[in-house]
Protein backbone atom coordinates (compact mmCIF):
# COMPACT_ATOMS: atom_id res chain seq x y z
CA UNK A 1 0.00 0.00 0.00
CA UNK A 2 1.16 3.46 -0.87
CA UNK A 3 1.68 6.21 1.44
CA UNK A 4 -0.99 9.15 1.06
CA UNK A 5 0.44 12.56 1.85
CA UNK A 6 -2.96 14.43 2.05
CA UNK A 7 -2.71 18.01 0.45
CA UNK A 8 -4.02 19.54 3.54
CA UNK A 9 -1.15 18.90 4.79
CA UNK A 10 1.33 20.14 2.08
CA UNK A 11 -0.28 23.20 0.99
CA UNK A 12 1.35 26.45 1.70
CA UNK A 13 -1.62 28.89 0.32
CA UNK A 14 -2.39 31.92 3.11
CA UNK A 15 -5.82 31.15 4.60
CA UNK A 16 -8.06 27.98 5.47
CA UNK A 17 -8.73 25.69 3.19
CA UNK A 18 -12.18 23.65 2.82
CA UNK A 19 -10.25 20.31 3.68
CA UNK A 20 -9.00 22.08 7.01
CA UNK A 21 -12.53 23.72 7.48
CA UNK A 22 -13.96 20.09 7.09
CA UNK A 23 -11.52 18.83 9.89
CA UNK A 24 -12.44 22.03 12.15
CA UNK A 25 -15.81 21.64 12.13
CA UNK A 26 -15.64 17.95 12.74
CA UNK A 27 -13.62 18.14 15.40
CA UNK A 28 -15.37 20.85 17.15
CA UNK A 29 -18.87 19.13 16.80
CA UNK A 30 -17.60 16.47 18.49
CA UNK A 31 -16.62 18.42 21.49
CA UNK A 32 -19.82 20.16 21.59
CA UNK A 33 -21.63 16.87 22.69
CA UNK A 34 -19.25 16.17 25.79
CA UNK A 35 -19.87 19.73 26.57
CA UNK A 36 -23.71 19.93 26.59
CA UNK A 37 -24.18 16.69 28.25
CA UNK A 38 -24.49 16.81 32.02
CA UNK A 39 -23.09 14.84 34.31
CA UNK A 40 -25.09 11.39 35.32
CA UNK A 41 -24.78 10.14 39.10
CA UNK A 42 -23.53 7.04 38.58
CA UNK A 43 -19.86 5.93 37.68
CA UNK A 44 -18.71 9.88 38.32
CA UNK A 45 -19.24 10.28 41.83
CA UNK A 46 -17.34 7.38 43.60
CA UNK A 47 -14.97 7.64 41.58
CA UNK A 48 -14.04 11.17 42.58
CA UNK A 49 -14.04 10.14 46.00
CA UNK A 50 -11.74 7.08 45.73
CA UNK A 51 -10.24 9.90 44.05
CA UNK A 52 -10.23 12.18 47.09
CA UNK A 53 -9.41 9.33 49.41
CA UNK A 54 -5.94 8.57 47.43
CA UNK A 55 -5.20 12.43 47.14
CA UNK A 56 -5.76 12.62 50.65
CA UNK A 57 -4.56 9.39 52.43
CA UNK A 58 -1.50 8.20 49.36
CA UNK A 59 -2.92 4.89 49.65
CA UNK A 60 -5.36 3.23 47.14
CA UNK A 61 -8.46 1.22 49.24
CA UNK A 62 -8.41 -2.25 49.42
CA UNK A 63 -11.58 -2.72 51.60
CA UNK A 64 -15.23 -1.19 51.85
CA UNK A 65 -15.89 1.95 54.05
CA UNK A 66 -18.80 3.25 52.04
CA UNK A 67 -21.58 0.55 52.47
CA UNK A 68 -23.27 -1.09 55.74
CA UNK A 69 -24.12 -3.95 53.20
CA UNK A 70 -20.51 -4.76 52.16
CA UNK A 71 -18.44 -2.86 55.19
CA UNK A 72 -14.36 -4.29 55.50
CA UNK A 73 -15.05 -6.92 52.18
CA UNK A 74 -11.98 -6.74 49.95
CA UNK A 75 -12.01 -4.50 46.72
CA UNK A 76 -10.08 -4.11 44.13
CA UNK A 77 -9.41 -0.54 43.06
CA UNK A 78 -8.21 -1.03 39.57
CA UNK A 79 -8.69 2.91 38.24
CA UNK A 80 -6.95 4.50 40.50
CA UNK A 81 -5.41 6.82 38.50
CA UNK A 82 -8.14 8.17 36.60
CA UNK A 83 -9.88 8.63 39.97
CA UNK A 84 -7.17 10.69 40.79
CA UNK A 85 -7.02 12.38 37.67
CA UNK A 86 -10.63 13.19 38.53
CA UNK A 87 -9.89 14.55 42.01
CA UNK A 88 -7.13 16.76 40.90
CA UNK A 89 -9.07 18.57 38.17
CA UNK A 90 -11.95 18.69 40.72
CA UNK A 91 -9.83 20.29 42.99
CA UNK A 92 -8.33 22.87 40.35
CA UNK A 93 -11.66 23.84 38.90
CA UNK A 94 -14.68 22.20 39.73
CA UNK A 95 -17.27 19.77 37.61
CA UNK A 96 -16.64 22.94 35.33
CA UNK A 97 -12.93 21.67 34.12
CA UNK A 98 -13.43 18.02 34.56
CA UNK A 99 -16.38 18.84 31.42
CA UNK A 100 -13.85 20.75 29.78
CA UNK A 101 -11.06 17.87 29.98
CA UNK A 102 -13.76 15.24 28.78
CA UNK A 103 -14.51 17.11 25.97
CA UNK A 104 -10.64 17.91 24.95
CA UNK A 105 -10.41 13.98 25.14
CA UNK A 106 -12.76 13.31 23.71
CA UNK A 107 -12.01 15.48 20.68
CA UNK A 108 -8.62 14.14 21.02
CA UNK A 109 -9.62 10.77 20.29
CA UNK A 110 -11.36 11.24 17.33
CA UNK A 111 -9.08 14.25 15.94
CA UNK A 112 -6.46 11.81 15.80
CA UNK A 113 -8.22 8.97 14.05
CA UNK A 114 -9.47 11.25 11.22
CA UNK A 115 -5.84 11.40 11.06
CA UNK A 116 -5.17 8.31 10.68
CA UNK A 117 -7.99 7.76 8.13
CA UNK A 118 -6.98 11.07 6.31
CA UNK A 119 -3.49 9.74 6.12
CA UNK A 120 -4.60 6.01 4.54
CA UNK A 121 -6.44 7.97 2.38
CA UNK A 122 -6.28 11.29 1.41
CA UNK A 123 -9.63 12.05 1.69
CA UNK A 124 -10.16 14.56 3.49
CA UNK A 125 -14.34 15.20 3.21
CA UNK A 126 -15.14 11.50 2.80
CA UNK A 127 -13.22 11.20 6.11
CA UNK A 128 -14.85 13.59 8.09
CA UNK A 129 -18.60 13.10 7.00
CA UNK A 130 -17.70 9.36 7.65
CA UNK A 131 -16.89 9.98 11.09
CA UNK A 132 -19.89 12.55 11.38
CA UNK A 133 -22.51 10.45 10.06
CA UNK A 134 -21.70 6.80 10.53
CA UNK A 135 -19.12 6.62 13.70
CA UNK A 136 -20.25 9.51 16.33
CA UNK A 137 -23.92 7.71 16.23
CA UNK A 138 -23.22 4.82 17.25
CA UNK A 139 -20.57 5.96 19.54
CA UNK A 140 -21.29 8.92 21.98
CA UNK A 141 -23.16 7.14 24.55
CA UNK A 142 -19.91 5.74 25.61
CA UNK A 143 -18.28 9.50 25.94
CA UNK A 144 -19.91 9.81 29.47
CA UNK A 145 -17.16 11.44 32.38
CA UNK A 146 -15.54 8.00 33.43
CA UNK A 147 -12.19 6.29 33.61
CA UNK A 148 -12.96 4.70 30.51
CA UNK A 149 -12.62 7.80 28.54
CA UNK A 150 -9.50 8.49 29.35
CA UNK A 151 -8.14 5.32 27.32
CA UNK A 152 -9.72 5.79 24.58
CA UNK A 153 -7.21 8.16 22.96
CA UNK A 154 -4.51 5.85 24.11
CA UNK A 155 -6.47 3.04 22.50
CA UNK A 156 -6.62 5.23 19.52
CA UNK A 157 -2.54 6.02 19.55
CA UNK A 158 -2.26 2.15 20.16
CA UNK A 159 -3.75 1.31 16.31
CA UNK A 160 -1.93 4.47 14.92
CA UNK A 161 1.35 3.40 15.86
CA UNK A 162 0.53 -0.26 14.71
CA UNK A 163 -0.87 1.19 11.23
CA UNK A 164 2.23 3.53 10.92
CA UNK A 165 5.07 0.53 11.61
CA UNK A 166 3.20 -1.73 9.46
CA UNK A 167 2.22 1.36 6.08
CA UNK A 168 5.82 2.20 6.83
CA UNK A 169 5.43 5.71 8.05
CA UNK A 170 7.03 4.93 11.13
CA UNK A 171 8.56 2.99 13.62
CA UNK A 172 7.39 4.34 17.24
CA UNK A 173 7.09 0.58 18.83
CA UNK A 174 8.76 1.54 21.65
CA UNK A 175 5.65 3.95 22.56
CA UNK A 176 3.44 1.17 23.27
CA UNK A 177 4.90 -0.05 26.22
CA UNK A 178 5.08 3.26 27.73
CA UNK A 179 1.35 3.88 27.04
CA UNK A 180 0.53 0.89 28.74
CA UNK A 181 2.11 1.65 31.87
CA UNK A 182 -0.29 4.25 32.08
CA UNK A 183 -3.15 2.68 30.57
CA UNK A 184 -2.94 -0.10 32.84
CA UNK A 185 -3.75 2.09 36.00
CA UNK A 186 -6.50 3.77 34.18
CA UNK A 187 -8.46 1.34 33.45
CA UNK A 188 -9.60 -2.59 32.68
CA UNK A 189 -9.97 -1.77 29.33
CA UNK A 190 -5.70 -2.14 28.95
CA UNK A 191 -6.57 -5.99 27.87
CA UNK A 192 -7.71 -4.94 24.33
CA UNK A 193 -4.56 -2.76 23.85
CA UNK A 194 -2.67 -6.06 24.26
CA UNK A 195 -5.52 -7.62 21.86
CA UNK A 196 -4.73 -5.23 19.07
CA UNK A 197 -0.55 -6.04 19.32
CA UNK A 198 -1.13 -9.31 18.92
CA UNK A 199 -3.50 -9.43 16.23
CA UNK A 200 -1.71 -7.33 14.01
CA UNK A 201 1.37 -9.31 14.83
CA UNK A 202 -0.45 -12.50 14.18
CA UNK A 203 -1.71 -10.49 10.59
CA UNK A 204 1.58 -9.47 9.35
CA UNK A 205 2.91 -13.09 10.25
CA UNK A 206 0.47 -15.06 8.59
CA UNK A 207 0.25 -12.90 5.55
CA UNK A 208 3.92 -13.17 5.40
CA UNK A 209 3.55 -17.28 5.65
CA UNK A 210 0.71 -17.58 3.23
CA UNK A 211 1.33 -16.58 -0.25
CA UNK A 212 -2.27 -16.38 -1.44
CA UNK A 213 -2.36 -13.06 0.45
CA UNK A 214 -0.31 -10.93 -2.12
CA UNK A 215 -1.41 -7.07 -1.33
CA UNK A 216 0.32 -7.34 2.02
CA UNK A 217 1.26 -3.89 4.14
CA UNK A 218 5.16 -4.79 4.92
CA UNK A 219 7.20 -5.17 1.98
CA UNK A 220 9.84 -7.81 2.14
CA UNK A 221 12.91 -8.22 -0.36
CA UNK A 222 13.95 -11.45 1.30
CA UNK A 223 13.07 -13.73 4.11
CA UNK A 224 15.26 -12.26 6.51
CA UNK A 225 14.02 -8.89 6.12
CA UNK A 226 10.48 -10.25 6.50
CA UNK A 227 11.92 -11.82 10.15
CA UNK A 228 13.49 -8.26 10.65
CA UNK A 229 10.10 -6.71 10.13
CA UNK A 230 7.72 -8.69 11.74
CA UNK A 231 10.00 -10.11 14.85
CA UNK A 232 9.65 -6.32 16.32
CA UNK A 233 5.76 -6.35 16.81
CA UNK A 234 6.21 -10.01 18.75
CA UNK A 235 8.88 -8.64 21.08
CA UNK A 236 6.60 -5.35 21.32
CA UNK A 237 3.97 -7.83 22.67
CA UNK A 238 5.93 -9.04 25.06
CA UNK A 239 6.91 -5.96 26.60
CA UNK A 240 3.67 -4.65 26.45
CA UNK A 241 2.52 -6.93 28.29
CA UNK A 242 5.13 -7.42 30.88
CA UNK A 243 4.11 -3.52 31.41
CA UNK A 244 1.15 -4.57 32.57
CA UNK A 245 2.62 -5.08 35.80
CA UNK A 246 3.96 -1.99 36.56
CA UNK A 247 0.58 -1.28 38.76
CA UNK A 248 -0.08 -1.24 42.24
CA UNK A 249 -1.59 -5.18 42.32
CA UNK A 250 0.79 -6.90 39.79
CA UNK A 251 -0.07 -9.21 38.08
CA UNK A 252 -3.12 -9.59 40.00
CA UNK A 253 -5.05 -6.99 37.47
CA UNK A 254 -5.69 -10.03 35.30
CA UNK A 255 -7.31 -11.75 37.69
CA UNK A 256 -9.46 -8.21 37.89
CA UNK A 257 -10.27 -8.20 34.92
CA UNK A 258 -11.20 -11.81 34.69
CA UNK A 259 -13.49 -12.07 37.51
CA UNK A 260 -15.22 -8.71 36.33
CA UNK A 261 -15.89 -10.37 32.78
CA UNK A 262 -17.01 -13.26 34.28
CA UNK A 263 -19.50 -11.43 37.41
CA UNK A 264 -22.83 -12.21 36.87
CA UNK A 265 -24.21 -9.00 38.38
CA UNK A 266 -22.17 -7.47 35.73
CA UNK A 267 -23.17 -9.72 32.32
CA UNK A 268 -26.68 -10.29 33.21
CA UNK A 269 -27.72 -6.99 35.16
CA UNK A 270 -25.70 -4.14 33.34
CA UNK A 271 -27.43 -2.58 30.57
CA UNK A 272 -24.52 -1.82 28.86
CA UNK A 273 -23.06 -5.25 29.19
CA UNK A 274 -26.08 -6.80 27.41
CA UNK A 275 -25.86 -7.36 23.52
CA UNK A 276 -26.67 -4.85 21.41
CA UNK A 277 -30.79 -5.01 20.06
CA UNK A 278 -32.49 -3.63 17.51
CA UNK A 279 -35.15 -2.41 19.27
CA UNK A 280 -33.82 0.61 20.75
CA UNK A 281 -32.54 3.53 18.46
CA UNK A 282 -28.92 3.15 19.54
CA UNK A 283 -28.91 -0.96 18.79
CA UNK A 284 -30.76 -0.20 15.18
CA UNK A 285 -28.30 2.72 14.51
CA UNK A 286 -25.42 -0.26 15.56
CA UNK A 287 -26.85 -3.24 13.32
CA UNK A 288 -27.63 -0.84 10.40
CA UNK A 289 -23.59 0.57 10.91
CA UNK A 290 -22.48 -3.25 10.67
CA UNK A 291 -24.85 -4.04 7.92
CA UNK A 292 -23.60 -1.24 5.32
CA UNK A 293 -19.49 -2.06 6.55
CA UNK A 294 -19.89 -5.33 5.32
CA UNK A 295 -21.47 -4.31 2.23
CA UNK A 296 -18.93 -1.71 1.57
CA UNK A 297 -16.40 -4.21 2.26
CA UNK A 298 -17.68 -6.73 0.02
CA UNK A 299 -18.37 -3.99 -2.86
CA UNK A 300 -15.12 -2.42 -2.36
CA UNK A 301 -12.74 -2.20 -5.42
CA UNK A 302 -9.49 -3.07 -3.09
CA UNK A 303 -10.72 -5.70 -0.64
CA UNK A 304 -8.99 -4.93 3.19
CA UNK A 305 -5.59 -7.43 4.02
CA UNK A 306 -5.67 -10.09 5.89
CA UNK A 307 -4.51 -8.31 9.35
CA UNK A 308 -7.19 -5.01 8.60
CA UNK A 309 -9.82 -8.23 8.44
CA UNK A 310 -8.14 -10.14 12.03
CA UNK A 311 -8.53 -6.43 13.74
CA UNK A 312 -12.34 -6.12 12.26
CA UNK A 313 -13.73 -9.61 13.60
CA UNK A 314 -12.57 -9.87 16.81
CA UNK A 315 -13.92 -6.54 17.56
CA UNK A 316 -17.34 -6.99 16.06
CA UNK A 317 -17.37 -9.88 17.99
CA UNK A 318 -17.41 -7.71 21.24
CA UNK A 319 -19.62 -5.57 19.80
CA UNK A 320 -22.08 -7.75 19.54
CA UNK A 321 -21.79 -9.76 22.99
CA UNK A 322 -22.06 -6.03 24.74
CA UNK A 323 -23.18 -2.65 24.36
CA UNK A 324 -20.47 -0.93 25.38
CA UNK A 325 -17.82 -2.35 23.55
CA UNK A 326 -19.38 -1.09 20.20
CA UNK A 327 -17.14 2.01 21.14
CA UNK A 328 -14.33 -0.22 20.13
CA UNK A 329 -15.39 -1.49 16.91
CA UNK A 330 -16.31 1.79 15.51
CA UNK A 331 -12.94 3.14 16.09
CA UNK A 332 -11.06 0.14 14.35
CA UNK A 333 -13.44 0.07 11.38
CA UNK A 334 -13.56 3.35 10.41
CA UNK A 335 -10.55 3.69 8.47
CA UNK A 336 -11.76 0.05 6.83
CA UNK A 337 -14.29 1.76 6.03
CA UNK A 338 -13.07 5.39 4.38
CA UNK A 339 -10.62 2.99 2.70
CA UNK A 340 -13.38 1.22 1.10
CA UNK A 341 -15.10 3.58 -0.43
CA UNK A 342 -12.55 5.51 -1.36
CA UNK A 343 -11.10 2.71 -3.46
CA UNK A 344 -14.52 3.05 -5.70
CA UNK A 345 -13.88 6.77 -6.24
CA UNK A 346 -10.92 7.01 -8.63
CA UNK A 347 -8.07 9.33 -8.40
CA UNK A 348 -7.49 11.56 -5.62
CA UNK A 349 -8.29 15.09 -7.32
CA UNK A 350 -7.66 18.99 -6.24
CA UNK A 351 -10.27 19.64 -3.84
CA UNK A 352 -12.07 23.18 -4.18
CA UNK A 353 -10.73 25.70 -1.66
CA UNK A 354 -13.89 27.48 -1.23
CA UNK A 355 -13.55 31.57 -0.23
CA UNK A 356 -10.49 31.58 2.72
CA UNK A 357 -12.89 34.89 4.21
CA UNK A 358 -16.12 32.68 4.43
CA UNK A 359 -13.89 30.06 5.16
CA UNK A 360 -12.89 31.96 8.20
CA UNK A 361 -16.24 32.82 9.13
CA UNK A 362 -17.63 29.31 9.40
CA UNK A 363 -14.51 28.36 11.98
CA UNK A 364 -15.44 31.36 13.78
CA UNK A 365 -19.17 30.99 14.28
CA UNK A 366 -17.94 26.74 15.14
CA UNK A 367 -15.60 28.51 17.66
CA UNK A 368 -18.38 30.74 18.93
CA UNK A 369 -20.33 27.68 19.29
CA UNK A 370 -18.12 25.80 21.58
CA UNK A 371 -17.42 28.84 23.11
CA UNK A 372 -20.83 29.17 24.20
CA UNK A 373 -21.07 25.49 25.56
CA UNK A 374 -18.32 25.85 27.96
CA UNK A 375 -19.28 24.78 31.32
CA UNK A 376 -18.71 28.67 32.75
CA UNK A 377 -21.21 30.26 30.05
CA UNK A 378 -24.12 27.69 29.26
CA UNK A 379 -25.62 27.82 32.41
CA UNK A 380 -26.20 31.41 32.00
CA UNK A 381 -27.96 30.57 28.47
CA UNK A 382 -31.41 30.00 28.33
CA UNK A 383 -31.09 26.14 27.38
CA UNK A 384 -33.15 23.09 28.14
CA UNK A 385 -32.38 21.49 31.25
CA UNK A 386 -30.78 18.27 29.22
CA UNK A 387 -28.32 20.44 28.13
CA UNK A 388 -27.71 23.30 30.34
CA UNK A 389 -26.77 21.55 33.76
CA UNK A 390 -23.74 21.05 34.64
CA UNK A 391 -24.99 18.06 37.04
CA UNK A 392 -28.20 15.58 35.29
CA UNK A 393 -31.53 16.28 37.14
CA UNK A 394 -31.25 12.74 38.54
CA UNK A 395 -28.77 13.52 40.75
CA UNK A 396 -29.88 13.86 44.27
CA UNK A 397 -28.17 17.03 45.47
CA UNK A 398 -31.17 18.78 47.65
CA UNK A 399 -32.61 15.80 48.84
CA UNK A 400 -29.03 14.53 50.01
CA UNK A 401 -28.59 18.15 51.67
CA UNK A 402 -32.06 17.60 53.67
CA UNK A 403 -30.67 14.37 54.81
CA UNK A 404 -27.29 15.67 56.06
CA UNK A 405 -29.46 18.27 57.52
CA UNK A 406 -32.00 15.81 60.17
CA UNK A 407 -30.95 15.62 63.28
CA UNK A 408 -28.48 12.90 64.03
CA UNK A 409 -31.75 10.69 65.83
CA UNK A 410 -33.14 10.88 62.70
CA UNK A 411 -30.98 9.81 60.14
CA UNK A 412 -31.33 7.02 59.33
CA UNK A 413 -28.14 4.22 59.59
CA UNK A 414 -29.01 1.68 56.74
CA UNK A 415 -30.96 3.72 53.90
CA UNK A 416 -32.21 1.71 50.94
CA UNK A 417 -31.96 3.82 47.43
CA UNK A 418 -30.69 2.81 44.01
CA UNK A 419 -27.05 2.67 42.86
CA UNK A 420 -26.74 5.97 41.09
CA UNK A 421 -27.66 7.67 44.42
CA UNK A 422 -25.13 5.48 46.33
CA UNK A 423 -22.59 6.85 43.67
CA UNK A 424 -23.56 10.38 44.72
CA UNK A 425 -24.12 9.44 48.69
CA UNK A 426 -20.66 7.93 48.86
CA UNK A 427 -18.86 11.51 47.56
CA UNK A 428 -21.23 14.44 49.01
CA UNK A 429 -22.72 12.48 52.67
CA UNK A 430 -19.70 9.92 53.19
CA UNK A 431 -20.99 9.55 56.35
CA UNK A 432 -23.97 8.14 55.11
CA UNK A 433 -23.20 4.03 54.48
CA UNK A 434 -25.04 3.50 51.71
CA UNK A 435 -26.83 0.26 50.43
CA UNK A 436 -25.73 -0.09 46.77
CA UNK A 437 -23.69 1.90 44.55
CA UNK A 438 -22.40 1.25 40.70
CA UNK A 439 -19.55 -0.86 41.45
CA UNK A 440 -21.86 -3.91 40.04
CA UNK A 441 -18.73 -6.46 40.57
CA UNK A 442 -18.32 -5.50 44.19
CA UNK A 443 -21.92 -6.68 45.83
CA UNK A 444 -23.26 -10.36 45.64
CA UNK A 445 -25.76 -10.98 42.54
CA UNK A 446 -28.47 -11.82 45.39
CA UNK A 447 -28.34 -8.59 46.86
CA UNK A 448 -28.94 -6.99 43.02
CA UNK A 449 -32.04 -8.72 42.32
CA UNK A 450 -32.90 -7.45 46.33
CA UNK A 451 -32.50 -4.11 45.12
CA UNK A 452 -34.07 -4.35 41.44
CA UNK A 453 -37.55 -6.15 43.12
CA UNK A 454 -37.45 -3.83 46.23
CA UNK A 455 -37.65 -0.93 43.85
CA UNK A 456 -40.36 -2.82 41.46
CA UNK A 457 -42.48 -2.85 44.80
CA UNK A 458 -41.93 -6.50 45.01
CA UNK A 459 -41.38 -8.56 48.54
CA UNK A 460 -41.68 -5.23 49.90
CA UNK A 461 -41.95 -5.48 53.71
CA UNK A 462 -39.98 -8.44 53.73
CA UNK A 463 -36.43 -7.36 52.15
CA UNK A 464 -37.14 -4.20 53.73
CA UNK A 465 -37.21 -6.07 57.18
CA UNK A 466 -33.95 -8.80 55.65
CA UNK A 467 -31.69 -5.72 55.67
CA UNK A 468 -33.24 -3.32 58.66
CA UNK A 469 -33.87 -0.63 56.39
CA UNK A 470 -34.54 2.26 58.25
CA UNK A 471 -35.10 5.21 55.41
CA UNK A 472 -35.24 5.42 51.84
CA UNK A 473 -34.05 7.69 49.46
CA UNK A 474 -36.16 6.78 45.96
CA UNK A 475 -36.21 8.09 42.93
CA UNK A 476 -39.69 9.16 41.88
CA UNK A 477 -39.44 7.80 38.13
CA UNK A 478 -36.97 4.71 38.32
CA UNK A 479 -38.89 3.57 41.56
CA UNK A 480 -41.95 4.79 41.72
CA UNK A 481 -43.84 1.46 42.59
CA UNK A 482 -41.75 1.19 45.76
CA UNK A 483 -42.65 4.91 46.61
CA UNK A 484 -45.86 4.31 46.34
CA UNK A 485 -46.26 1.28 48.17
CA UNK A 486 -44.44 2.61 50.90
CA UNK A 487 -46.77 5.72 50.83
CA UNK A 488 -49.92 3.45 50.84
CA UNK A 489 -48.71 1.26 53.97
CA UNK A 490 -49.02 4.38 56.00
CA UNK A 491 -45.54 3.53 57.86
CA UNK A 492 -43.88 5.79 55.79
CA UNK A 493 -42.93 9.72 55.74
CA UNK A 494 -42.00 12.14 53.31
CA UNK A 495 -39.61 14.75 55.01
CA UNK A 496 -38.62 15.88 51.99
CA UNK A 497 -39.24 15.85 47.86
CA UNK A 498 -38.36 17.31 44.76
CA UNK A 499 -38.27 16.01 41.17
CA UNK A 500 -35.21 14.16 42.00
CA UNK A 501 -35.53 12.15 44.66
CA UNK A 502 -37.63 11.79 47.95
CA UNK A 503 -36.43 10.65 51.31
CA UNK A 504 -38.81 8.55 53.67
CA UNK A 505 -38.55 7.79 56.85
CA UNK A 506 -40.33 5.37 59.41
CA UNK A 507 -43.55 6.78 60.83
CA UNK A 508 -42.27 5.35 64.30
CA UNK A 509 -38.62 4.77 64.56
CA UNK A 510 -37.97 0.78 64.73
Amino acid sequence: MRLVTPSVFVRRERGLSLDQLYIIVAVALIALRPLLTPIPPYDFWWHLKFGQVIAQTGAIPTADSFSFTRAGEPFFDQSWLSQLVLYWLYNLGGVELIILIQAAVIATTYGLLLLLAIRRTGRVRLSTVLLLLAIVPISFDNWLVRPQSYTLPLFVAFLFILTSYRLGWGRRLWLLPLLMVVWVNLHGSFVLGLALIGIVAAGETLGGIFSGFKEQNLKFETEQAKLRSIAPLWLTLIVTALATLLNPRGIEVIGYVRNLLGSTAVTGLVTEWASPTPRTLSGALFFLFVIGLFLVLIYAQRRPVLTDLLLLLPFLWLALSAVRNVIWLAIVAYPLLVEALSSRQGPQRRGARGSPIMNAFLTGMVGLLVLLALPWIKPSLDLPPTLGRLISLDTPVDAVEALQGLPQEQRPERLFHMEGFGSYLIWAAPEQKVFIDPRIEFYPYEQWIDAIDLSQGCNVEELLAKYKIDGMLLSPMGQEPLLNRALQSGRWRVVYEDESAALLLPVQRP
